[in-house]
């Protein structure tokens, strides 16, 4: 009878380590995943900002020069978190920005290049690259609001056309 609890005992023993292992396996591996889901989320984030950036260069809202080595902070934020806003508002800007621009072969057109780096993660210049974003790019050299007029559009009126089809 002695024997058998023994036994049982050590049954429990065995289980009860096999039970605290695979616990430790899944909270390890829980972990990991929820540090690479913020990761893939970052870098999601970050090559939205290169498009983003991109676009306003294309546009002529704002050109290389102003651009280049700025910092920013984008994050994605739902209105009922004030707290998580406020939190974001005492730290630094998140996302550093570089430009660079080269003259490429098809003549009207600019090789442009935006890098986006993580600036919370290490010190200037030492920033991990989350995105990186090249394209060619006809860069305006005239301020935004002196854009040409279209000649189709001179003899054109503020009002509808008649019999619009109503």
């Amino acid at each position: 009878m002695r024997g058998r609890r023994g036994a049982i005992l050590l049954e429990i023993l065995i289980a009860l380590s096999l039970f605290v292992t695979a616990g430790s396996i899944i909270l390890v591996s829980t972990t990991s995943m929820t540090a690479a889901l913020g990761h893939s989320r970052d870098r999601q984030i970050a090559a939205d900002l290169a498009v983003s950036k991109m676009a306003q260069l294309e546009a002529g809202l704002t050109t290389a020069e102003q651009l280049h080595d700025t910092l920013i902070d984008v994050d994605l934020i739902s209105a009922d978190h004030s707290a998580e806003l406020e939190r974001m508002l005492d730290q630094p800007p998140r996302w550093r920005i570089v430009v660079e621009t080269e003259p490429s072969r098809f003549s009207p057109l600019t090789n442009v290049t935006i890098r986006i780096f993580d600036a919370r993660r290490g010190p200037s210049g030492d920033e991990p690259e989350l995105a990186v974003l090249h394209q060619l790019v006809r860069l305006n050299a005239t301020s935004p609001d002196e854009f040409d007029t279209d000649p189709l559009l001179d003899g054109a009126s503020a009002r509808p056309a008649e019999g619009g089809g109503e």
